[in-house]
């Protein structure tokens, strides 16, 4: 069965989502604004935006903008090496995160 998203009429924020067979079923029953989320990937506190058909999760940080496909990105792009990064919204900069690495070789006994 098909998944639908109620939508906030105000700002188009995902407010409940629920298993039924139609959005008519949705409208009827249950009243408001209702969208099909199955091939969209959305989720609760998520924005539609029905001008793209695509959902936006929740802005991630303040000084993040949302591109033409509906994607939070930073003011600086995030390092592309193969190093662990996470946003520092103070500086507006990412910042190295240090990933414990635990000792894998198994001692005889």
């Amino acid at each position: 069965m098909p998944y639908f998203a109620e939508l906030n009429p105000q700002t188009n924020e995902v407010i409940r989502v629920i298993v039924c067979k139609t959005k008519q079923w949705c409208e009827n029953e249950l009243g408001g604004k209702w969208v099909n989320i199955d091939k969209k990937k959305g989720g609760i506190g998520y924005t539609y935006h029905p001008d793209k058909e695509k959902f936006s999760s929740p802005q991630p940080y303040p000084s993040w903008t949302l591109d033409d496909q509906c994607i939070w990105q930073p003011p600086v792009p995030k390092p592309d090496d193969e190093g662990s990064y996470t946003w520092n919204e103070e500086t507006q900069t990412w910042d190295t995160v240090e990933v414990p690495v635990e000792d894998t070789i198994e001692q005889s006994s």
